[in-house]
């Protein structure tokens, strides 16, 4: 019989101070390396009794020598500082999601057909979806797809138009950047 996967392994809990070694200490994860020198380790010791856990000790801080302020700044690279500035959100939207003008972020159009009861010219807001169910279901099989037909030939109409204007706008742009 085997046990179960947290049996068979050590479990992945996540590093604390208390799994460390005594000289460990979290901030930095550095412990003590035997014959590293004294700046190995962290760069102070805790402490029980007190206000502060943690006591920083000055002989334990690690330094760095770097050049001047005046040749950093002649330098190309800066440390942690990026030369653009990153996109917001929004723009970062819009150039992977391309405005779709027939799709479901487009402005809706109230659909204008007769109500088969009636006789009467039906308009259907954008919301009210309950209406234009009621009075779909009522229609016979031959009547939807004369309604689906409608629709799909004024949406076929717009988007041709639409192109068209779209060519037409373009040839305009190009005569006027050719003279």
């Amino acid at each position: 019989m085997q046990g179960s996967r947290i049996a068979q392994g050590a479990s992945r809990l996540p590093l604390t101070s208390k799994r460390g070694n005594k000289d460990f200490y979290k901030g930095t994860r550095q412990a003590f390396v035997p014959g590293g020198g004294h700046r190995t380790g962290p760069p102070g010791k805790h402490v029980i009794g007190g206000k502060a856990k943690y006591r920083v000790l000055d002989e334990k801080v690690r330094y760095f020598v770097s050049p001047g302020a005046d040749v950093l700044n002649i330098s190309a690279l800066k440390p942690y500082v990026a030369t653009t500035n990153p996109p917001a959100q929004k723009e970062k939207y819009r150039a992977t999601n391309p405005y779709i003008p027939f799709g479901p972020n487009a402005t809706h159009v109230a659909l204008e057909t007769t109500d088969p009861r009636t006789g009467r010219p039906l308009r259907i807001a954008p919301h009210d979806t309950k209406a234009f169910s009621k009075w779909y279901q009522a229609l016979s099989i031959g009547e939807r797809a004369k309604v689906v037909a409608e629709q799909r030939r004024d949406w076929y109409v717009q988007l041709a138009e639409q192109q068209r204007l779209a060519e037409e706008e373009e040839a305009k742009t190009r005569q006027v950047e050719s003279s």
